[in-house]
């Protein structure tokens, strides 16, 4: 049975952990690839609109929608770049929690950025097979915050990935001069 004084330190330095976790600077690029894809699952990737033909096309992660006079006339769904964003969101966050294992956090940052990538990638062959044949082909569009926010995720997840490499190289070289 520990007493108070045990569960108390026990606890305090619990805390003390997680605030080491936290004072790092790679975690903080982290938390801005979890913001960024949450907003990339949240806004706006793409839009075309046309005033002439009063029609708008609009790209989110869950579907394509194509709208005519505030009518939708044709839905597509893409919710598996929802769910792919979503898998860059829990890989951020579990990588995170990961920070006394940095070979681990770095092979985590490589796959996200991969699956980063991917989100990207998949957004880009909607907007391009699907969204701008709808109407008016010479007409490219608008990208969104969503888009953005995708690249900025993508930089993140990089800057993120270099730092946790410097600071395993500076562990190893402590290492060697003890």
């Amino acid at each position: 049975m520990q007493s108070f004084g045990t569960l108390h330190l026990n606890n305090v330095a619990l805390i003390q952990n997680h605030k080491n976790m936290l004072q790092r600077l790679q975690t903080v690029f982290l938390l801005i690839v979890v913001a960024a894809m949450s907003s990339f699952i949240s806004l706006s990737i793409w839009e075309k609109s046309s005033a002439t033909l009063q029609q708008k096309v609009v790209l989110n992660a869950f579907h394509l929608t194509h709208t005519q006079d505030t009518k939708v006339v044709a839905q597509q769904g893409n919710i598996y770049i929802a769910i792919i964003a979503g898998v860059a969101i829990l890989l951020a966050v579990f990588s995170i929690t990961q920070f006394k294992n940095r070979v681990l956090q770095m092979t985590l940052g490589a796959i996200n950025s991969a699956v980063i990538a991917t989100a990207l990638g998949l957004s880009f062959y909607t907007i391009f097979k699907v969204g701008i044949p709808m109407f008016e082909p010479a007409e490219q569009g608008a990208y969104g915050f969503g888009f953005y926010a995708t690249v900025l995720a993508l930089i993140a997840n990089m800057i993120a990935n270099r730092l946790i490499r410097r600071d395993e190289m500076l562990v190893r070289a402590a290492d060697r001069m003890r």
